[in-house]
């Protein structure tokens, strides 16, 4: 005979000890919770003109190349400060082109076998760079689909000029208002700009890199010994670097890109699966010590290294107890069903009501702050917001489908799945800055 109250209490008990635990080592997001709410500090504009290599790797991106190329084209950055190179693989691919007609350098790779990932499209891309003898001060990376605002790169020169070594901008989205699951995915980056990385770039000097939009000085990259960070998250791997060799980083809300987000639940299951093989594979190659920057301040780079390897696992823990939990309850709820005894499915019930809107209502409480916070950053409709903020619950679930789909396909953990890009531009200010002016 099953004791139900027996087993809903240990599985309630659980997660009480786990959300108290979780609470006290990740304190951190509590701190960034305040600081959320911050006003944002502007730089003035920086002295030193620095010189960029701007790297757009772009393999059969004909549909999406234009758009960033004009936003390129359309910045009030000196245009004797900067040169474009965009990465392909074949002298066939209509890009090439495309990136000609527009004047900017295209790098067509030359050896692709096991070198499929973004991380080894740019590594071939400085090499070239290197061989040619070209210098540069800094590496800005964006991916095809991006645009970005007129005054980009004068922006992010001024952060440079306040002595950072990588710069990081806003993320804002092309089209965002196209479902619930380009909502969700534009909910979720905003949440890491604007609360993580805004967050750790106050506190500690350091932000989360999200594939694109950043720079990151030439020296950097030198004392490395080049391009290293070539898995299938080369972003995860080069902030990995980063905290621990207490590089100084800066997330700066003033410079504007955009990004196109994935509409069909294929193509945002398929980044996830990426994206968790990524962020829990082998980083040790990127935590060596050597060399260490800006050592003067030890602690605070240890507790902001800290902050990082602790990261979001109490809460990966929270999550795969609860739906435990749910599942567990679930289950005697049928049980209880089958047997017909009224006064347990009532109780039984009761749990299984009560623990799904306190797992639901995380999400949705986050998804609200987060679209009041940046509303109009994001501009939604409202009826696109309240099906971004309500679905992102089963966002955040498909983490632990993608989780379990790697497990079971291995091959799907290396697999380098090209993304579609359509190109589709509904943001206003995205399209003023990605046409021909």
């Amino acid at each position: 005979m099953v004791d139900y109250e027996l087993v809903v209490n240990y599985f309630d008990t659980a997660l009480m000890i786990t959300i108290a635990f979780a609470a006290v080592v990740s304190f951190y997001y509590l701190i960034y919770f305040f600081t959320f709410w911050i006003k944002d500090k502007k730089y003035p504009e920086g002295k030193i003109k620095y010189k960029y290599a701007v790297l757009i790797p772009a393999r059969n991106e004909d549909k999406v190349i234009s758009n960033i190329l004009n936003s390129l084209k359309n910045q009030t950055y000196p245009a004797d400060k900067f040169d474009v190179y965009v990465i392909i693989e074949s002298k066939d691919d209509p890009t090439y082109n495309i990136v000609k007609k527009f004047g900017y350098n295209v790098v067509i790779r030359k050896v692709l076998t096991n070198r499929q990932t973004k991380g080894f499209a740019l590594q071939d891309c400085i090499n070239e760079i290197k061989e040619s003898g070209k210098k540069y001060d800094a590496y800005m990376i964006f991916d095809a689909d991006n645009v970005l605002n007129s005054n980009y790169l004068s922006l992010m020169n001024d952060v440079k000029n306040q002595g950072f070594q990588i710069g990081l901008g806003y993320r804002n989205f092309t089209n965002a208002n196209k479902n619930w699951i380009s909502a969700t995915c534009a909910i979720m980056f905003t949440f890491m700009c604007s609360y993580t990385s805004k967050g750790r770039s106050l506190i500690f000097k350091k932000v989360t890199l999200m594939g694109t939009g950043y720079y990151v000085d030439t020296d950097i990259v030198d004392d490395a010994g080049g391009w290293i960070w070539t898995g299938m998250t080369e972003d995860t791997e080069l902030t990995t670097y980063a905290f621990h060799h207490n590089i100084s980083m800066h997330y700066y809300p003033y410079a504007v890109y955009y990004d196109e987000q994935p509409t069909t639940y294929k193509v945002m299951h398929n980044q996830h699966i990426r994206w968790i093989y990524g962020f829990i594979g082998n980083k040790k190659p990127f935590k060596k010590h050597k060399p260490l920057y800006n050592d003067k301040n030890k602690l605070n780079w240890a507790v902001g290294l800290y902050t990082y390897e602790v990261g979001i696992w109490p809460f990966v823990i929270f999550i795969v107890l609860q739906l435990l939990a749910l599942i567990t309850v679930l289950v005697l709820f049928i049980l209880a069903c089958v047997t017909n005894s009224q006064e347990k499915i009532m109780w039984v019930g009761l749990h299984l009501v009560l623990n799904f809107i306190l797992f639901y209502g995380v999400f949705v409480l986050v998804g609200l702050l987060t679209v009041i916070k940046e509303r109009k950053n994001l501009k939604l409709s409202f009826k696109t917001a309240l099906k971004g903020i309500f679905g992102y619950f089963f966002y955040f679930v498909d983490f632990v489908f993608a989780l379990l789909d790697g497990a079971v396909h291995p091959r799907k953990r290396s697999l380098w799945t090209k993304i579609e890009h359509k190109g589709e531009i509904m943001d206003k200010r995205a399209i003023e800055d990605s046409s021909n002016g």
